[in-house]
């Protein structure tokens, strides 16, 4: 079983190399960027009053759901990989269109463990904190 395993990692080195530069590289830039975009959430996002209303164009609205794509499939990589994987996930579905997105992003929202991490980050941006 040893045999098979090492044979492994000598056969797929290359391959195990590239997947920890790029959960390394993903996991810094998470670190960095995590505080900026959570800043850049309204206060009353949450609020119960809130209504979003999205006046962009097709393209940028393209853009969002693709950086949103990218930040949701980061979130599941980081899961298993070190980074914050639940938050990146968060702001994925955030940037992303589609139907029932708001009533999935208030029940990720109503776990205070969540919403508490939310607003830690919000703080190190220097973001007031989110209302419920």
């Amino acid at each position: 079983m040893l045999n098979f395993i090492s044979k492994l990692i000598t056969e797929y080195e290359e391959i195990l190399v590239m997947v920890g530069v790029i959960s390394g590289v993903v996991f810094v830039v998470s670190l960095l960027a995590m505080p900026f975009l959570l800043g850049k959430i309204p206060v009353n996002y949450f609020a119960p009053s809130h209504q979003c209303k999205c006046d962009c164009n097709f393209v940028v609205a393209t853009i969002k759901n693709f950086v949103g794509l990218v930040l949701l499939l980061a979130g599941i990589i980081m899961l298993v990989t070190p980074g914050q994987g639940i938050i990146s996930i968060l702001l994925g579905l955030f940037l992303m269109e589609f139907p029932g997105k708001r009533k999935l992003e208030l029940k990720l929202i109503s776990n205070n463990t969540t919403f508490q991490a939310i607003n830690w980050l919000r703080n190190k941006a220097g973001a007031p904190p989110l209302e419920r």
